[in-house]
């Protein structure tokens, strides 16, 4: 039986805290993400690491102190949101240190994506939390400053379950049709690097959506067949897949990623769809994760099936 906790509605005014679970930020980007945030009518306030000289090596403090920063903003009546700074690397390092029976008891809204895909998975799994993917303040300035990105709080304000009407491409498919689930993802090789832990969910009545940068073919198909020896590829519902950037280039010849991906697709004969705004890229989609939601090859390609705030 699925087990899922609502965090509470953010209102207009309310604090935001920023936090840096994995890499240290840039504060003059963070800064101006602040900015913007602060421009929409939203407190702002800040982790007690992102001030402090604490950065280890790309670490924006030491493990400990990542997840008391977290930590800190879950327990802190005050804050209604937590945003991360950004990703980068690290989070799975802080997983053993938090308190997920406190998160469970402080419900909030938590947004973030790449690295931070390892604490939307431990946290949905651990506490049934409904998290969400979405731009981060430290290196999504421009995304935070777009007109899209009012629905998307607005989603987080309770007025609007739309998070797929504001999609302005043409979506592809791998296998045609539609399907419901309930969402996990979204980055590839984090989501593959928790295979075989406690931290990673269930396949299945999940609808998997995936995404990631800096991988070649290869790579993408090395974490899609772990899947599949993992013995779960074939339990989900269905896929989404978002962008795929920064690929790098190799001189032996290899197929396009989206080749490997509908190779996989066609034999899994599952509704999936390909090339949603969403990755490392300038168009970040909210998606709520562990939360029921439908994707199809037709428009609308995503619609939320049920309130993601209480």
């Amino acid at each position: 039986m699925r087990t899922f906790v609502r965090p509470p509605r953010l209102k207009m005014g309310d604090d935001i805290r920023v936090v840096t679970p994995a890499s240290a930020t840039d504060i003059r980007d963070l800064s101006k993400g602040i900015s913007a945030l602060k421009n929409l009518g939203y407190s702002v306030s800040l982790g007690k690491n992102i001030r402090r000289l604490a950065q280890r090596g790309d670490l924006a403090a030491p493990d400990k102190d990542r997840a008391e920063e977290l930590m800190d903003a879950f327990r802190d009546d005050s804050v209604k949101a937590i945003f991360c700074a950004r990703g980068g690397y690290g989070s799975i390092r802080i997983l053993p240190y938090l308190d997920y029976d406190v998160i469970r008891t402080h419900p909030k809204i938590f947004v973030g994506y790449s690295d931070i895909t390892t604490l939307h998975l431990a946290i949905n799994k651990l506490t049934g939390l409904i998290t969400f993917h979405g731009p981060m303040p430290g290196v999504d300035v421009d995304e935070i400053k777009k007109g899209s990105f009012k629905q998307f709080m607005s989603v987080l304000a309770g007025e609007s379950t739309d998070i797929g009407g504001y999609i302005n491409r043409v979506i592809k498919y791998a296998v045609p049709g539609k399907t419901e689930g309930v969402s996990t993802g979204t980055c590839m090789s984090v989501f593959a690097s928790l295979i075989g832990t406690e931290y990673i969910t269930e396949p299945e009545g999940k609808i998997l959506f995936l995404e990631d940068t800096g991988s070649t073919a290869a790579d993408i198909d090395r974490y899609l067949f772990r899947l599949k020896l993992a013995k779960m590829l074939k339990k989900f519902n269905g896929f989404a897949f978002g962008d795929f950037t920064d690929i790098p280039t190799i001189d032996e010849p290899m197929p396009a990623i989206e080749e490997v991906i509908e190779g996989y697709m066609a034999e899994l004969s599952k509704p999936s769809i390909f090339g949603l705004p969403f990755g490392h890229s300038n168009e970040q989609m909210l998606i709520p994760l562990n939360a029921r939601i439908r994707i199809s090859s037709e428009e609308p390609y995503v619609e939320l099936l049920e309130k993601v705030v209480d």
